[in-house]
């Protein structure tokens, strides 16, 4: 049977079977059949060169299909590029059904990644262009959240851009709280995380994505942007510098000094303030305000207003700076002054005046009349005209 005849009975058939199904009085639908597909038969080295010839075009159609997806999603071809490049180093967790779809516009998926790669290559940063950050940055900032603020504020710090001119020339000075505010410089230390974070942000900009109406010199930051990126791809293929440290944070000033302790003994370099006390049962070195040892909760022998500085046997004074030395110190730890001590001496240094409690053995100080620590009574006193007056030493008339 011909082909011709066998379309005329497979759409009379078809034809039969829709009037025929349902309501003899039912008008018959006009919709369109769906459409037919004929395949082609030839002979068989024929069809080996249209297969081979088939296959490439297919691949081909399919990579331009899957680029222009690309394209459709983010407009920015550096962009997709640099999103790829982290992809195949495995920084995106694979969050979808298809493990090759990847949503270059979500922030959440995206993020995370973007800055673990920043936090990985902290050495290309002195590799990237310093005009094109310059373009970026000098502007103002992509939004006001305060981690993109503060990165932007290190670039410009890092390229050397006035801030109070980029804060003027920015479109969100009004709604910026932190507007003119420049960065103390233990915080202005630009790093690559920051550079990564702003062109994020200008990456994933709404209006960016959308190609809507973009706001005066935006062409010059985009393209800009575009460039640093693609040095970015670039630089990821690169070997770290060995040269170059790994930043550090650095932490912020604490409002108590730190005492660092090894195998529960004070460190030498640490030194005392007037007010704080060495615990008698534990050896820990207790702040001015602790009322118990922080250590083993032993309470102070010093009374409520005493600022004293209780000091142990062999502990020394130096005679130039005053300042307390631990028995073992050979020298001022803060002038350097030598000890007056001999080797093998671990008497108490003091200064002419001072005296050491009978009862208890506490160190006072020559003004003091009673022993700080056990209240017994000072030695006698001398008359004073007996006391040699030293330069600056003055009586009372009264």
């Amino acid at each position: 049977m011909s082909s011709a005849s066998k379309f005329v009975n497979f759409g009379t058939s078809l034809f039969l079977r829709t009037t025929n199904n349902g309501h003899p009085h039912k008008t018959i639908s006009l919709k369109p059949l769906p459409s037919l597909q004929f395949h082609l038969y030839c002979s068989s080295s024929a069809a080996a060169t249209a297969t081979s010839t088939t296959d490439d075009d297919i691949m081909e159609t399919l990579n331009s299909l899957q680029q222009e997806n690309k394209q459709k999603q983010h407009p920015w071809p550096e962009w997709v590029t640099f999103v790829d490049k982290l992809k195949t180093r495995g920084y995106f967790m694979e969050t979808s059904e298809d493990e090759n779809i990847i949503a270059y516009t979500d922030m959440n998926q995206l993020r995370d990644g973007c800055l673990s790669f920043a936090r990985d290559r902290y050495d290309v940063l002195k590799s990237l262009s310093i005009p094109d950050i310059q373009t970026v940055v000098e502007s103002g900032c992509p939004n006001i959240l305060r981690k993109v603020v503060n990165s932007a504020k290190r670039m410009r710090a890092y390229v050397q851009k006035d801030e109070e001119d980029a804060c003027s020339a920015c479109i969100h000075r009004g709604c910026c709280d932190r507007a003119f505010v420049i960065l103390k410089s233990k915080e202005a230390e630009g790093r690559t995380i920051d550079i990564v974070r702003v062109l994020m942000f200008h990456a994933l900009d709404p209006l960016v994505i959308s190609e809507g109406e973009k706001s005066p010199g935006s062409e010059l930051i985009e393209a800009s942007a575009r460039k640093l990126l693609s040095e970015l791809v670039e630089l990821s293929e690169t070997p770290h510098d060995p040269a170059l440290p790994k930043h550090t944070p650095k932490t912020p000033d604490k409002k108590e000094r730190v005492v660092n302790f090894t195998g529960g003994k004070l460190r030498e370099n640490v030194e005392m303030k007037k007010g704080d006390w060495i615990c008698t049962k534990c050896n820990f070195m207790n702040f001015t305000k602790n009322k118990r040892c922080r250590k083993c909760g032993e309470q102070t022998a010093k009374k409520d207003g005493d600022d004293s500085i209780e000091v142990k046997k062999g502990d020394w004074i130096c005679s130039e700076c005053n300042f307390m030395n631990f028995a073992k110190n050979k020298r001022c730890r803060k002038c350097s002054e030598k000890s007056a001590k001999k080797d093998g001496d671990d008497s108490i240094e003091v200064k002419k005046g001072d005296w050491i409690c009978s009862e208890c053995e506490f160190l006072n100080f020559s003004r003091n009349i009673k022993c700080l620590k056990c209240k017994a009574d000072g030695p006698e006193r001398v008359a004073v005209d007996n006391v040699e007056m030293k330069r600056g030493d003055w009586n009372c008339t009264k």
